[in-house]
């Protein structure tokens, strides 16, 4: 063989040796060119669904925003449903599981529970958030029932007396009828003044600071009236403040022959105001035994009968704290006195008892 054969035999085999080669490349650089194809794809393919999730995310903000959050988080709105189909069928598993469950069950889930707990405290009816407003304006609810009614003011008095509040005071008596023989027209005056009827025995004081050491009990006491001691009793709210009106039942007291029948105990002297024994000035309700006490020296077997007729109590008392503002007790009294002197009389007036300016 010459040198020119050799040469282009040799050209051959190298240009058949080089074939195999470029076919490797070629199918390297198609299936290259196809799985940039296939990832732009899928690239595509994830963008759209991640967009449709945004927009699903929007649209549930916006739906929660609106007041119907309950209904469209449940499932009741089918466009939020074939939306998270897509997404479940266009993305991978991958992408599903952690796009969808995450951001589905966890963003839009709480977003979902926090929009929510906003719409329940600012749509509350406006009934609802009425009553609120009055309950805390008021403190509480006025008590209704007579058991209650008395239960509070009971309650209201004890804490002055507790706490021993100064306060002012004033009681009044206006004669109606004065029918008498000559020997208690004679101590008419006399007795009036004990009594304190009429504008010159008005009865004054202000409650001070030595009067609380061992002497409160001759300006203010406890009430402890029950249901059995009322006709009625009520409690009226207004701006926070409480009006407590209590009718009491009418009662009585007789001493005969000088001897005691009767005293203390009716609903007047268990009502709060100062009664005890003794002819005592300070004492707002006088019974029959206190009326004896005064004149049994110069009338030691006298009778007396005293009654009291169409008394009510008015309180007003501050519904936030309890504190009693003011108490005011009207009663109309009458006291038939016998056997004084070979005299008689008969008296009938009204008293009102008007406590103000309670300092707590």
């Amino acid at each position: 063989m010459s040198k020119k054969e050799e040469k282009k035999a040799k050209k051959a085999e190298k240009k058949a040796n080089k074939k195999p080669m470029e076919i490797n490349v070629s199918t390297a650089i198609i299936n290259s060119v196809c799985a940039i194809v296939c990832v732009a794809l899928v690239a595509v393919s994830l963008s759209i669904s991640v967009q449709k999730l945004s927009e699903n995310k929007i649209a549930v903000a916006e739906m929660l925003s609106s007041g119907t959050a309950s209904g469209e988080v449940s499932g009741d709105d089918s466009s939020y449903v074939d939306n998270s189909g897509d997404v479940s069928g266009d993305i991978s598993g991958d992408v599903a599981g952690d796009d969808v469950t995450g951001d589905v069950s966890g963003d839009v889930a709480g977003d979902a529970s926090a929009d929510t707990g906003a719409t329940d405290s600012t749509d509350a009816p406006a009934g609802n958030a009425q009553s609120s407003t009055n309950a805390n304006a008021s403190g509480s609810k006025a008590p209704s029932s007579v058991a209650d009614v008395l239960n509070y003011y009971n309650t209201a008095t004890k804490k002055a007396v507790d706490k021993k509040v100064l306060f002012s005071k004033e009681r009044v008596s206006v004669e109606k009828s004065y029918k008498a023989g000559v020997a208690l027209k004679t101590f008419k005056g006399l007795v009036y003044q004990f009594m304190g009827v009429g504008e010159e025995n008005k009865y004054t004081a202000t409650v001070t600071k030595e009067d609380t050491v061992d002497s409160y009990h001759k300006f203010l006491q406890a009430s402890k009236l029950t249901a059995a001691d009322v006709k009625n009793a009520t409690c009226v709210d207004k701006n926070g403040i409480y009006t407590v009106t209590i009718q009491l039942k009418d009662g009585s007291s007789s001493v005969q022959g000088g001897a005691v029948k009767s005293a203390g105990g009716t609903a007047l002297d268990k009502c709060g105001v100062s009664q005890g024994e003794g002819d005592k000035n300070y004492w707002d309700h006088k019974n029959a035994q206190n009326v004896y006490d005064a004149i049994d020296d110069v009338a030691a077997s006298a009778n007396i009968s005293e009654s009291y007729s169409n008394a009510v109590v008015t309180a007003t008392i501050n519904s936030k704290t309890g504190n009693i503002t003011s108490l005011t007790v009207k009663y109309d009294f009458k006291y038939e006195i016998s056997n004084v002197m070979g005299s008689e009389g008969t008296a009938t007036g009204s008293s009102t008892v008007e406590m103000k300016n309670f300092k707590w």
